[in-house]
Formats: C-alpha cells, structure tokens, sequence
C-alpha cells in the first residue's frame, strides 16, 4: 500500500499541461477580447465573466479567431494583442536585441526559452508627475502630485506542467485630495494593505506584491492558488465579486467543459481593525467561498448563477477556525449556513449578457443579500430586502468609426447590502470592499469611452455621477459596508440614499502610447471631480511599464 500511495500524485504531475500567468486585471486588452465576443470574431466559446483570463487560454482563442473577416485596422490590433499574449507566437520574433540579451523579441526585458524552462523578467514602473488643483470653501489648495513605482514582474512555466508569475514594487505617492481625506477616515489605501504615510507632506510609502502558481491536472481543468484576486461581470463595477480591495491569499478551481464554465473560489480575508498596534499581533482572519456557474449557450448568450459566503473565525461561543463544509465544491452554501445556525454572510447572484448584431452587447447582475417576501409585501421599504441591479450596455464601432466603443452601466444598491448583523463577516476584505467600490445605500451611472484609432494609441474617456446616503447623525443608514446592520439602524428607508447625502460627478481621460511591442506607455490622464459642490481638477503625466492602469473609480 506504501508503494501505491504514491501513484495518484504521480499520475496527476505527469498529466500535467502547459500553463502560464494570467492577464493582470485592468489591462487594455481585455477591451480586445470583449470585442472578439461580441462580434463573433472566434470559433473558441469565450466565457468572459470571471476575470482574469490565463494567456494561454487567451492565446488559443486568438488561434481560433476568424482573422479574415476583421477590418484592416482590427486585424493591426489582432496582430498585436496576438504578440503580446502568445509567447511561442512572440518566440518566431527573436533577434538581436540590445547588447544581444535584452528585448531580444521586443516584447521582454530578458527571457529564457528552453525546453523545459520558460521564463520572462521584466521591470515594473510608472512614474508621474502632476498638480491638483482643489478647491474648499472660501480658499484653494493646489499641491503635486507624483508617483514613484519600480520593481520587477517574472512570469513562466516548469517543465511545461507549473506556471508561475510574481511581481512586487515599491511605491512613494502623493495621492489626490479625495483618497487622502478618504484614507484620513478608514485608515485604509484601496487595493494595499499595509500602507505608511508621512503625515507632514502626505506621502504614501507601500510595498505591493502579487505571487501565484498555476497548473492544469487535465485538459479543461485549472488550479491556480497564491496571491492576488478577481473580478466577476462585463461592467465597470461588479456588485458581486470586484478588484477593488487588496489581493488576498486564494485557490481558485475552474472547469470548462462542454458549454459550463464552473468556478470555486476560496479565499483567507483579513478583518481590519484601524489604528491597531503591533503589540496586538496579526488582525483577526475571516474566510470567503464562492462559487459561480456560467453557462453559455450559443455565442450570443451567456447566463449565470454566483453564491458566495464570509465567515469569521470567531463566534460568541469561542474560536471556530477554518470551516470544512464550505470546501464542498458543488454544495448550495445557504443549506449549510443554515445547518450550521446561520451565523455566517451569504450573498446570492445571477448574471447574463446578450450579444446584438455583432455590434452591441446587454449585460446585468441581480445581487440578493436578503430577502424576506413576507415582509416586501407589507412594506417595500423594509430594511431587510437588500438587494442590488446592474444594467449596462456595451456598443461597437459607434457612429460608423471603426474601434470608437461606448459602455453605459447603471447601478442601484439598497442599504444595509453587504452589512451583517456580526460586523466581522461583513463583504469586506481589508476595511476595503468586495462589492461595489463605494459600498451600498446608492445608485450611480457610468459612461466610457474608448478608441483605439492605431495599433499604438489608446484614448479612454470616463464620465460618472453617484449619488449614495451616509451615515449621519450617529445613525446607521445602509451605506458603509463595515458596520453591523444591527448597528444603531434608522428604521426603514422610504428612498435610496437617504442620510446624509454624497453626491459625485466626475469626468476621467487617459491618452496612452505603445511604446514598440513592450507593455510600456507614455501616458497622459486627467480628472475633473465634483464632490457635493467641492470641485477638484487634476493632470498627470508619464510612463508606465508592465503594470496595469491603476484606476480610483470613485
């Protein structure tokens, strides 16, 4: 029996397939792969809900695409995107370099290619310069502002069976006004976790890292466990499962098969206490599963079904530690709650796009945290129906101009969503939140533009209003995700965004240009802010290489 044990694990390595790294989130190119979907561009059934995507998967769908049916201009985008994602299509592309070692494919700082050892290391930046001007009551503030990231992104595979990709830099920034005064009142950074300030010139001072191994046991089949994080959904924001808050340790299963795609996802959260000593050790765990079944009938249609639970490791009657029951894949996680005395948060989603024309796409969420249809009957304003509704939509080629794509999206939360009455097991990792990016108790509407004329040059336009109700006079009123919704509650809520009322109109553009066939841009970006008649205005500058956009929704 010693002897036998050992031959599932042995079975399991050898029948390993090739793997890699995934498309880090925000990258431009997943606006490419949104437009193959949507115009039908590929023979390959592309489920595109769960983000980020594996570039080995992305370079196969590429290999399947119909290259002859796309413009001129789509198939320099094509070629690009196919340069940048396939690493054996990038390996035919091999010349001198410089110094004969670096940017030997254009695409990678420095590679090894071998047999059974693939690696590419490339450095990680973005430096900016800029101002801001902002604007109080009666006065004006104008300050610099700069960024100061550097580090290093490695990426590759062992012996055609393990892929792996880690980066990590470092960061100094002055942030605009807004995130400073936010960070002043959670004590959090969005997307960081241990952040130090200097407090006299508000300077940011932060490590950021992100490491995962990733590997196939059969072909349909990928494992991926480390660190980082995911995004859920075709719109800006996703009330289900976003990338706003910090990377977290995770295992991710995903099965593709006939036209399923079925997603466990599990992950160790951090329950952040502000301000907390080192002397008190580590901030206490909490833990997320999550699992999510896409089903994609045909190439127009796409459904699916998300559920979702956060637990604490401590409950009134002592330490509880990891629970087990959520490890089962396919369970209905509310029955398990539920058995166990339903103590825990579980959320409950369904989500679907429809492909038009081959020129335009609809897509939505329904998000329900709580519902009780007893009491909705009595009283719509009941606070315990906590619900949430996107609806977006997503046009190609607008106005007969090749690449000129609109997305409008709309997005309404009830208070009290994602609150739970143990305010540890609240939809939060970090203080920062899993949902939406600004919490519940709001609505809000969004509209991006984006053109993409040449194969070097990207224009992005974003404009946004929210309209979302704080709390406000020591009562709770639905809008901050980290408090207890047992928690000096007012009442029902005859209209969203009641309490005291946060109001934010904005308008954001990037310019970006490719620099070659590397992932480094010049960019340019600005933004006009409006918070409750409070205006700001804000322009950077610079470059910025083999990082994604690192984009403040809100």
């Amino acid at each position: 029996m010693k002897r036998l044990l050992p031959l599932p694990i042995l079975f399991l390595l050898c029948s390993l397939s090739a793997q890699d790294s995934d498309l880090p989130l925000q990258h431009d190119l997943y606006h490419f792969v949104d437009r193959l979907d949507i115009r039908a561009y590929t023979e390959e059934v592309i489920h595109t809900d769960l983000k980020p995507f594996g570039r080995d998967y992305l370079a196969h769908v590429l290999d399947r695409s119909f290259v002859s049916e796309m413009s001129y201009t789509e198939r320099l985008w094509y070629d690009r995107a196919r340069f940048q994602l396939d690493d054996s299509y990038a390996a035919d592309s091999l010349g001198k370099g410089i110094f004969r070692y670096f940017y030997r494919n254009g695409r990678d700082f420095y590679q090894v290619n071998e047999a059974r050892f693939r690696l590419f290391v490339n450095p990680a930046f973005r430096f900016q310069l800029g101002a801001e001007q902002h604007q109080y009551t009666g006065e004006g503030l104008r300050q610099n502002l700069f960024t100061n990231s550097r580090g290093l992104v490695l990426r590759g595979t062992l012996f055609d069976k393990l892929g792996f990709y880690s980066e990590i830099y470092d960061n100094q920034l002055r942030h605009q006004q807004y995130v400073q005064n936010r960070y002043d009142d959670v004590r959090n950074l969005y997307g960081e976790t241990s952040v130090k300030e200097n407090v006299p010139q508000s300077i940011f001072d932060y490590f950021h890292s992100s490491a995962y191994l990733t590997y196939k046991p059969w072909e349909g089949m990928r494992i991926k466990f480390g660190h980082d994080k995911a995004f859920l959904g075709q719109g800006f924001q996703s009330l289900l499962f976003s990338d706003y808050a910090a990377n977290q340790l995770m295992l991710q299963l995903q099965t593709r098969i006939w036209k399923l795609e079925y997603t466990n996802y599990f992950a160790q959260l951090i329950d952040f206490i502000p301000n907390k000593p080192d002397v008190l050790g580590t901030h206490p765990r909490k833990y997320l599963a999550m699992h999510y079944l896409s089903y994609k009938p045909a190439h127009w249609l796409s459904l699916g079904v998300f559920e979702s639970v956060i637990y604490g490791s401590q409950l009134p009657t002592g330490e509880r530690g990891f629970e087990l029951q959520y490890l089962n894949p396919i369970i209905f996680y509310r029955s398990v709650e539920q058995s166990l005395g339903s103590p825990d948060n579980s959320i409950l989603g369904f989500s679907g796009k429809i492909n038009l024309w081959r020129r335009a796409q609809l897509y939505g969420q329904l998000l329900i945290d709580d519902l009780n249809v007893s009491q909705l009957r009595q009283n719509s304003s009941y606070w315990g129906t906590k619900l949430g509704l996107q609806a977006g939509v997503k046009a190609l080629d607008l106005f007969g101009v090749e690449t000129l794509d609109l997305q409008a999206e709309y997005n309404r939360i009830r208070p009290h969503v994602y609150q739970h009455f143990n305010s540890s097991t609240n939809y939060t990792h970090f203080g920062q939140f899993l949902g939406h990016s600004n919490g519940a108790n709001l609505q809000d509407v969004t509209m991006i533009l984006r053109y993409h004329p040449f194969p070097s040059w990207n224009v992005y336009m974003r404009f946004s209003q929210m309209l979302q109700g704080l709390d406000e006079g020591g009562l709770n009123y639905g809008g901050d995700v980290r408090v207890s919704d047992q928690f000096h509650r007012a009442s029902d809520f005859p209209q969203l965004g009641q309490g005291f009322a946060l109001q934010v109109t904005q308008l954001y553009g990037r310019l970006s240009y490719q620099l070659g066939d590397t992932d480094i841009y010049l960019e340019a970006e600005g933004r006009y802010r409006v918070e409750n008649g409070i205006r700001s205005l804000q322009m950077l500058g610079g470059l910025r290489g083999n990082l994604a956009t690192n984009e403040v929704r809100f």
